[in-house]
C-alpha cells in the first residue's frame, strides 16, 4: 500500500472485468503488479479472486503469469477489497502491441515483428497445454484473448487473468455443471458456448485459434472490415482459399515485407488456427496437438520452406 500510495490512480496501469491493476515498486527494489478485486456486495468478483488464488497458486510454468501472493481487507465493509500480487510484466499485453495507441511520449505505434509474434503463439500454446494436460486436476482458462497474454522484458508470453478459470476433475460431466456463469469475451468464445454455457478444453482451443489469427492478421476478432455477415474465422478461411495478392491481405500490413520463408510460416500458423476454430468441438485438435504443430512449424520453418520450393521445382 505504501508503494502505490494506497492504490492511487497515479499507479494504475490497467483495468478489466475482474479488477484494476497497479504497478508497485517495493522497498527491496522488486517491481510487482497488484490487482485489486472489489469484494463489496459482489459475490462473483469475490469468487473470481478465489479462483485465481486456487488455480495460479498451484501452477508453475514459464508461460503463465506467476502469482506471488495475495491479501484482503474485509474489516471495513464500506471499503472491502482483495489484492492479488503478480510478477510485473514490463511490456504490457499482446493487445496493447497489436491494437493499442503509441506509448506515452511517443508518436510511433509499437509493433511486433513476425519472429516475436511466432514466439508468442508458441508460448501461448505451451501454457495452455500445461493447463490442460499437466495440471491435476486440469484447468480450463475460459477467457483466452490477446489482452490476457502479457509480455515480460524479453517479450516472452505469459497467460494471465485466471478469474474465470475452472478446475476439471476426471469424473467431471459438463451436463451436471452447476455454474452457469457466462464466461469469456465476445469474438473469442467458441460457438457451442453460446447455447450450452459449458466450457471445455476445446473451448480454450477455439479461443487460442482466434488469437493465432489475430497475431498474423493484426485485426481484432470483431474488426468492422469483416462486415455484418462475416466473422474472423470465415474471413481467414475465405482468404486462404484465394491466390496471389488477395490471399496476402490476410497478413498484417505492418509485417510486410516478409521474407518468403516467414510468409510461408505465417500461412501455416493460419492453417493451424483454422483447425482450432472448427465449428464442431470434436474436430478441433487438443492443445497438446496444437503445441506440437506450432513447434514443428517454428523449429523447421526454414527447412520446410526450402523443401516446398524443391518439391515445386521437381514437379515442373
Amino acid at each position: 500500500m505504501d508503494a502505490t500510495n494506497n492504490l492511487s490512480d497515479d499507479f494504475k496501469i490497467g483495468s478489466g472485468g475482474s479488477g484494476t491493476i497497479y504497478k508497485a515498486e517495493l522497498a527491496n527494489g522488486e517491481t510487482v503488479a497488484v490487482k485489486k478485486i472489489s469484494a463489496k456486495d459482489d459475490f462473483l468478483l469475490n469468487k473470481s479472486f478465489i479462483r485465481e488464488v486456487k488455480t495460479l497458486g498451484r501452477t508453475r510454468h514459464r508461460h503463465l503469469v506467476k502469482l506471488i501472493g495475495y491479501c484482503g481487507n474485509n474489516v471495513n465493509k464500506g471499503a472491502a477489497w482483495n489484492l492479488l500480487i503478480y510478477e510485473y510484466m514490463e511490456n504490457g499485453s499482446v493487445s496493447d502491441w497489436l491494437h493499442g495507441k503509441p506509448a506515452k511520449g511517443s508518436k510511433v505505434k509499437r509493433s511486433l515483428d513476425w519472429e516475436t509474434r511466432f514466439r508468442i503463439a508458441v508460448g501461448l500454446a505451451q501454457g495452455v497445454e500445461y493447463l490442460h494436460h499437466d495440471c491435476v486436476p486440469k484447468i480450463i482458462h475460459r477467457d483466452i484473448k490477446s489482452s490476457n497474454i502479457l509480455l515480460d522484458s524479453k517479450m516472452e508470453a505469459h497467460l494471465g487473468d485466471f478469474g474465470l478459470a475452472k478446475a476439471i476433475f476426471e469424473n467431471y460431466d459438463s451436463r451436471t455443471e452447476s455454474n452457469s456463469l457466462f464466461a469469456g469475451s465476445y469474438g473469442y468464445m467458441a460457438p457451442e458456448y453460446g447455447y450450452s454455457l459449458h466450457a471445455t478444453e476445446k473451448s480454450d482451443v477455439y479461443s487460442m485459434g482466434i488469437v493465432l489469427m489475430e497475431l498474423v492478421s493484426g485485426k481484432t476478432p470483431t474488426d468492422e472490415t469483416f462486415g455484418a455477415d462475416m466473422d474472423m474465422v470465415r474471413w481467414v478461411e475465405m482468404h486462404l482459399d484465394l491466390h496471389g495478392a488477395v490471399r496476402e491481405e490476410v497478413i498484417d500490413p505492418e509485417l510486410k515485407p516478409l521474407l518468403p520463408a516467414e510468409e510461408f510460416a505465417a500461412f501455416q500458423v493460419l492453417e493451424v488456427a483454422l483447425q482450432c476454430t472448427k465449428t464442431t468441438p470434436q474436430e478441433r485438435p487438443s492443445s497438446r496437438k496444437v503445441c506440437d504443430l506450432l513447434l514443428h512449424v517454428f523449429n523447421n520453418r526454414r527447412a520446410q520452406f526450402d523443401k516446398m520450393n524443391l518439391d515445386q521445382y521437381k514437379f515442373k
